[in-house]
């Protein structure tokens, strides 16, 4: 993990606080709030300072603040379109904290990975070149049996879902969804909330 990781510029740090972006960089340039400098001259500051700010203050700790890791999501689709649409989905403030997503177009990039890091979720694209969803499902159980498997889909008939749940599939999305249905399984998957 390098110094960056898990921290927030001054201005995510005033839309998370309720305040001016310039009332964090006061904060930090009295030393009130600890801050790392980036390469760029842009502040930093880590969740544990963040923590340590608020609590020091008697602030209120928001729960994202709370969660102490990260669930790890990887979403697989030939499709680039739904790939930037779930990037920019994680990356709202109800999705960016409690998740970090990896995106692969690429099946086989993106089974070579889950073997490696074992995420808690893949949403996962059904059919696809090279290998398909059904394929690369019972990959992933096989060599990472804890991952929870969401199957992403315009292809929902009777048939395809029987077999799904063979492969101990734990949730179907069918295309095209909204973010609300798609928070709310990943939620219910992950068991969050």
């Amino acid at each position: 993990m390098g110094i960056f990781d898990e921290s927030y510029s001054s201005v995510e740090l005033a839309r998370i606080l309720g305040v001016h972006r310039v009332t964090v960089t006061s904060w930090i340039k009295k030393g009130a709030l600890k801050a790392a400098k980036t390469p760029g001259g842009r502040y930093k500051v880590s969740k544990d300072d963040l923590k340590t700010f608020l609590r020091e203050r008697g602030m209120s700790i928001p729960s994202f603040l709370q969660v102490e890791e990260r669930k790890l999501v990887v979403a697989v689709d030939d499709e680039e379109m739904v790939l930037e649409t779930l990037e920019r989905f994680f990356s709202t403030q109800d999705m960016l904290y409690p998740y970090r997503l990896r995106t692969f177009i690429n099946p086989l990039d993106a089974a070579l990975f889950i073997g490696d890091q074992k995420p808690d979720l893949v949403l996962l694209d059904l059919l696809m070149p090279e290998v398909d969803g059904f394929d690369l499902a019972q990959k992933i159980k096989q060599v990472s049996p804890n991952t929870q498997i969401i199957v992403m889909t315009g292809y929902a008939t009777k048939e395809n879902t029987v077999c799904l749940n063979n492969y101990g599939i734990d949730g179907i999305l069918t295309k095209p969804f909204d973010f609300k249905t798609l928070k709310k399984i990943i939620e219910n998957v992950l068991m969050i909330g």
